[in-house]
Parts: C-alpha cells; sequence; structure tokens
C-alpha cells in the first residue's frame, strides 16, 4: 500500500489512546470502542480548540461541562 509504517503506528497509537483499539501482547489489536465514541472525541476535540481559542483552559472546560448535569 506504500504507506509508511511510522505513519501507520502513529495512527494505531492514537486509537489506542482514544480507547477504539486496545493491544493485547499475543493476541493482536482489537476493536474496543464504537464510532459513536469516535464521534464523540471528534467533537470534544474541537469544543477544547475552540474553548482555548476563546482563551478558556482545560480545566475551567471542564468545570463548565460538569456544571451542565
Amino acid at each position: 500500500m506504500s504507506v509508511n509504517t511510522n505513519t501507520v503506528l502513529r495512527a494505531l497509537r492514537e486509537l489506542r489512546d482514544e480507547r477504539l483499539l486496545d493491544f493485547r501482547r499475543g493476541h493482536g489489536v482489537r476493536v474496543s470502542g464504537t464510532p459513536q465514541r469516535g464521534a464523540v472525541i471528534a467533537r470534544a476535540r474541537e469544543l477544547l480548540s475552540f474553548a482555548r481559542q476563546q482563551g478558556y483552559p482545560p480545566e475551567e472546560l471542564i468545570t463548565i461541562i460538569q456544571a451542565l448535569r
């Protein structure tokens, strides 16, 4: 496929960090998340980026979100 190995590994690590993949020694890689979770993570990243642009630190954004419960 002519894709750099480092690019693939970086993508796999990112999916693991988002809890969409699970790496198990001796068992390979398994899908552990859902497309919905991936969509929520993408939106959360957008919100975090927007909040930073508006001058809000992540801690304050967390406080705002918790107040919405």
